[in-house]
């Protein structure tokens, strides 16, 4: 993916910004156990030293107090002041560098699977405010009996990936789940009494699940003639997949080459995919509901295909590290487009440029940027307006967006967005706009191999 300085973007967007260093990185997998919601006091005592030491007399000091804050690691940036809160520029500059590397490495870390771990057996619904705690995955079990939800369950997990402690309850309760959009999250269903329902045969890869929902054997035909068509030699087999993200990720889009997914008849006959040479980008719609992927392939004469098994490898795009963007006093902004007032946050840079009131209605025009430019940014745009977006009065109560969005300008890596908020309390000078986006934009790449996919009786003839 191209590197983009982001000055450039903002610049053509009405709002200016300085440049910084450009990186890249590979993503290294790592188990790591979600951080708790409160540190200790011998945690803030520490932090606040070392934040004082960052304006320490001597430059040892100094470099001493931002290396310990580095190696405390991503949970000391909530409790790290904002850049441009902060009076001495050496401090700022200090800081800018602590956020960029920490966040950077959060960002890095949150695409990683999430982890559980239960030390008791718990009832149901109780098991599930845990896992949904550790993980941030929403899993939602009111769709279940009450019986069924206070019904206690073996989970004791140490470090168990998300995708493996839903496999379990699934088996465990004979439930199943699905996304649910308006949760952000998975839900439970009962599968008893349900016609047809077929448990997909599936693994993981990371934060990700893939998923063969079903495997059918096909007659060929060709067509002849007007809306005519003969049987071919030899049989397809067709292959529909998922591809499943943990729920509190935001996948973008998913990149493969049929040919980067190889398929081996249980007699060890290797299947050749019908379009060899087909590549596939396909937009993710930012759920872990995405449509089925359908995937043909060749039967050889002779194969035994009531089984079979694959080996794979697709890349997912993934919008990662959240971080909030806060501008205060958002009514008195006024006629921002000839400098605008920016702020940086790991690889994203916002600048706020435009703020129009007319009495109980502000439209706030902003422009995101990001270091990376490429294939994230030119397609699938829709999902820079996905990002939340809010104001916030004094005493923290939201008002969420209720008047609409558009885009106003595109660039590489970037685009301006005008958003519209209606029947606002007062005062409105109170208010406080806040812009919620990923800090970077990464690359994960997902292995994976499933073994004994079963295959359905052979079908008429495809068309």
């Amino acid at each position: 993916m191209r590197i983009l300085p982001a000055i450039a973007v903002l610049a053509g967007l009405g709002v200016l910004a300085a440049t910084w260093p450009t990186v890249s990185w590979p993503i290294v997998p790592r188990a790591a156990a979600a951080e708790p919601a409160n540190q200790s006091p011998e945690f803030e005592r520490e932090l606040q030293g070392l934040l004082e030491d960052l304006a320490g007399e001597t430059r040892q000091r100094r470099s001493a107090a931002e290396k310990r804050l580095l190696e405390l690691g991503p949970k000391v940036l909530a409790h790290l002041p904002a850049p441009e809160l902060l009076p001495s520029n050496s401090v700022r500059e200090a800081v800018r560098r602590i956020r960029l590397e920490l966040g950077r490495r959060q960002a890095r870390e949150s695409v990683l699977s999430s982890r559980v771990t239960l030390d008791r057996e718990l009832p149901l619904s109780a098991a599930l405010a845990e896992i949904t705690r550790q993980t941030g995955n929403v899993v939602d079990g009111r769709g279940l009996p009450a019986d069924v939800l206070a019904r206690p369950i073996a989970l004791e997990t140490d470090e168990l990936p998300f995708w493996q402690v839903v496999d379990r309850i699934s088996d465990q309760l004979k439930v199943r789940f699905e996304y649910d959009a308006a949760l952000r999250g998975l839900k439970l269903l009962p599968v008893a009494g349900e016609r047809g329902f077929q448990e997909p045969v599936a693994t993981s890869s990371g934060a990700f699940r893939i998923e063969v929902s079903s495997a059918s054997r096909l007659q060929r035909t060709v067509r002849r003639g007007a809306g005519n068509f003969i049987a071919a030699p030899g049989d397809l087999l067709r292959l529909t997949l998922r591809v499943r993200p943990e729920p509190r990720l935001r996948p973008l889009f998913l990149q493969f080459a049929t040919r980067d997914v190889a398929v081996r008849a249980i007699d060890k006959h290797d299947l050749s995919p019908l379009s060899p040479d087909a590549s596939y980008d396909l937009s993710l719609a930012e759920g872990a509901n995405q449509s089925p992927i359908q995937l043909d392939y060749v039967v050889p004469p002779g194969a035994d295909v009531s089984a079979v098994a694959l080996n794979g490898k697709m890349r997912c795009t993934t919008a990662a590290g959240i971080e909030a963007f806060r501008f205060t006093g958002i009514a008195a902004a006024r006629d921002l487009e000839r400098g605008g007032i920016v702020r940086r946050r790991g690889g994203v840079t916002v600048g706020l440029n435009r703020v129009v009131q007319n009495q109980n209605e502000l439209r706030v025009r902003i422009a995101v940027a990001y270091e990376t430019g490429g294939p994230a940014f030119e397609s699938h745009r829709t999902w820079f307006l996905h990002n939340d977006v809010y104001l916030e009065d004094p005493a923290g109560r939201r008002v969420r967006l209720n008047g609409g969005s558009e885009t106003v300008q595109q660039g590489d890596g970037g685009v301006g967005i005008e958003y519209r908020f209606i029947d606002l309390p007062e005062p409105l000078s109170e208010l406080t706009f806040v812009y919620l986006a990923p800090t970077l934009i990464v690359d994960v790449p997902l292995e994976f191999a499933i073994e004994s996919v079963p295959v359905g009786r052979r079908q008429p003839a495809a068309r």
